[in-house]
C-alpha cells in the first residue's frame, strides 16, 4: 500500500478511520432518532393532560353558567312577588308604589349586567 510521505499515514489507517467514523454517525443518529421518539411521547402525555384540564374548565364553566342562569331565574320570581306585595297594599300612596317598582328594574337591571 501506498504511503502518504509527509505525515506517514497508510490507505489503511484512513479506511479503519473512515470506518470507525461512519460507525460513530450511525450510532449518533439512532440515538438522536430514540431521543426524538421520547420527546414525541413525553409531548404527547403533554398534550394529553392539558386537554383533560381543558375539559375539566370548560366543564367547571358550564356549571357556573347554569348556575347563574338558576339565580337569575329565582330573583326573577322574587321580583313579581315583591311587584304583587308593593302593588296589593292598598294603602300606601302612589309615590310609594312608584318608588317600588322603581327598585325591582334598578335591581333587576343591576342583576342582568352583573351577570351577563
Amino acid at each position: 500500500m501506498a504511503e502518504n510521505v509527509s505525515n506517514r499515514v497508510t490507505n489503511e489507517d484512513l479506511a479503519i478511520n473512515l470506518m470507525h467514523t461512519q460507525l460513530e454517525v450511525s450510532l449518533v443518529r439512532e440515538e438522536i432518532a430514540n431521543d426524538l421518539r421520547e420527546l414525541r411521547c413525553s409531548l404527547t402525555r403533554e398534550m394529553d393532560t392539558l386537554n383533560h384540564e381543558i375539559d375539566d374548565v370548560r366543564a367547571g364553566q358550564l356549571d357556573l353558567s347554569n348556575m347563574v342562569a338558576d339565580l337569575k331565574n329565582h330573583f326573577y320570581s322574587m321580583q313579581a312577588s315583591y311587584v304583587n306585595i308593593v302593588l296589593g297594599k292598598k294603602k300606601l300612596k302612589k309615590v310609594k308604589w312608584v318608588f317600588g317598582v322603581f327598585v325591582v328594574d334598578v335591581v333587576g337591571v343591576l342583576t342582568y349586567m352583573f351577570f351577563k
